[in-house]
């Protein structure tokens, strides 16, 4: 199907904000400079009564671009917040969207051929990741390392495919119609739990690198430390509402963290000689450096030196989320 004869779907992209005054605009800027018919985007942004200039950046916006629709969530969730973006767009594909991000200026112009091409209800595409100082760009690495991400090929695949999830998904409205809204009744990875509901329909979700966005993680090791904590956690309650939805995967980073755990207790209480612990702990990073080395060729030498470790702290982190959020009942606090 060529270019011309493709119809030209109209976008909502929704955004919950709360205090991202140092990157909303540039958010909104990538979205303004899309290269398609910018009569048929509109932007959407829910904010959880931020305390910072975000909501004064905003409305200067919108004095100048109508396309521009501000909406308030006290509640400050997520999933709430994008839930009344989705409730309140009219067009005929809906992008959820991160303030964090920049989206490359043929985002909306891939995922509309893909959605014409292919006949399919969900598109999206890769994150790159961006740094502004020296931990922010390699915590981005590590995010993008197939080792430390291995169940997240968005974040580092380079090959179209039919995936499980993807990153900041353009779903045809109609879906939210026939499937419902995001889970709201506790807290959990509310787009993986809800792109497992489109797949359990029947429907498939593209993947192509074509369709680029630009991340800024976490600035500093201590929250993105967390948040890859919160990030198991929140995986395990998505298992808890849809068991089917395990894979193996799932319980690697927790089975390592027991191991982990379990031969470093032994060895403290000499029920063990050293080696055990030594060969386990040697070859996970044999592997994480194998790993980091193949994918990051052409860093410093500080950073490949570097990378290892923070890859054995997400993986820890989020291991260890597992396991708390397996103990927890589910909970809208995580």
């Amino acid at each position: 199907m060529s270019s011309e004869t493709q119809k030209l779907y109209s976008f909502s992209i929704i955004i919950p904000t709360y205090n991202e005054q140092d990157y909303i605009a540039n958010c909104i800027d990538s979205i303004l400079n899309q290269n398609y018919d910018k009569e048929l985007i509109k932007i959407i942004i829910v904010d959880g009564n931020s305390s910072d200039n975000t909501l004064s950046i905003i409305r200067e916006y919108q004095q100048k671009h109508p396309c521009i629709k501000l909406k308030e969530n006290p509640g400050r969730r997520t999933p709430q917040s994008l839930n009344i973006g989705v409730r309140d767009s009219k067009e005929d594909v809906v992008v959820i969207l991160g303030a964090h991000t920049i989206l490359d200026k043929d985002f909306i112009f891939f995922n509309n051929k893909y959605l014409n091409e292919l006949k399919v209800k969900v598109t999206g595409g890769t994150q790159i990741n961006k740094g502004l100082n020296f931990m922010q760009h390699i915590i981005g690495l590590a995010m993008e390392n197939p080792f430390a991400m291995a169940s997240a090929p968005y974040r580092w695949s380079k090959k179209e495919q039919f995936v499980d999830t993807v990153v900041y998904a353009a779903y045809k409205r109609e879906l939210f119609d026939e499937l419902g809204f995001f889970e709201e009744n506790f807290t959990i990875s509310e787009d993986a739990e809800f792109n497992w509901r489109i797949r359990k329909a029947g429907y498939k979700i593209f993947f192509s690198p074509n369709i680029k966005s630009y991340y800024y993680p976490r600035k500093n090791l201590k929250k993105f430390i967390y948040q890859m904590f919160r990030y198991g956690i929140l995986r395990v309650n998505v298992l808890k509402k849809h068991l089917s939805a395990f894979k193996i995967s799932h319980i690697i980073p927790p089975l390592f963290v027991v191991c982990l755990i379990t031969l470093l207790v032994l060895l403290i209480l000499s029920k063990i000689p050293s080696i055990y612990f030594l060969i386990f702990i040697i070859g996970y990073f044999v592997v994480n450096i194998v790993g980091t080395i193949y994918r990051s060729a052409g860093e410093s030498i500080t950073y490949s030196l570097i990378l290892p470790l923070i890859i054995f702290l997400m993986h820890f982190a989020w291991g260890l989320g597992f396991i708390v959020g397996l103990i927890l009942p589910r909970s809208k606090k995580w």
